[in-house]
C-alpha cells in the first residue's frame, strides 16, 4: 500500500474533521500521529479556512456509567473530564475515581486542577 501525499492526507483529515472525529481517532484510521492531524488543521486556519472543529456531544449515560465504576470501551475525552467532575461532585477519593475510570491518580488531580483553575 502506498502511503498518502501530504495533499491526499490534509484532504483526509478535512473530510475527517468535518465528520466530528476527534484527532486519536483521525489518526487510528490515516496511520498517522496526532501531531500531523494538529498540523494538518492548523494550516488549514492559516489558509482561511474557516470551519472549526467542534465539540462531540458527551453521552450522558456513558459518564454516569463510568463514575459509577462500570467503565464503557471508548470514552471520548470530554466524557471522561465530565466522569471526573461527577465523582468529584458525589465526594469520591481519587484512588477510586482512578480506578473506575482506569487512570491513574496522577490524571485525577491534574483534571481537577485543570477544572479548579477555569
Amino acid at each position: 500500500m502506498n502511503k498518502p501525499n501530504a495533499a491526499a492526507r490534509h484532504a483526509a483529515i478535512a473530510k475527517y474533521d468535518r465528520q466530528g472525529l476527534s484527532a486519536q481517532e483521525i489518526a487510528a484510521i490515516l496511520g498517522c500521529t496526532q501531531r500531523t492531524v494538529h498540523r494538518a488543521r492548523a494550516k488549514r486556519r492559516a489558509d482561511g479556512d474557516d470551519w472549526t472543529w467542534a465539540l462531540p456531544e458527551p453521552d450522558e449515560v456513558a459518564i454516569e456509567r463510568a463514575a459509577a465504576g462500570d467503565q464503557p470501551a471508548g470514552l471520548t475525552w470530554i466524557e471522561r473530564r465530565a466522569a471526573y467532575a461527577l465523582c468529584d461532585q458525589w465526594g469520591v477519593p481519587a484512588r477510586i475515581t482512578a480506578s473506575r475510570l482506569g487512570v491513574t491518580r496522577q490524571s485525577v488531580y491534574y483534571a481537577r486542577s485543570r477544572r479548579q483553575a477555569a
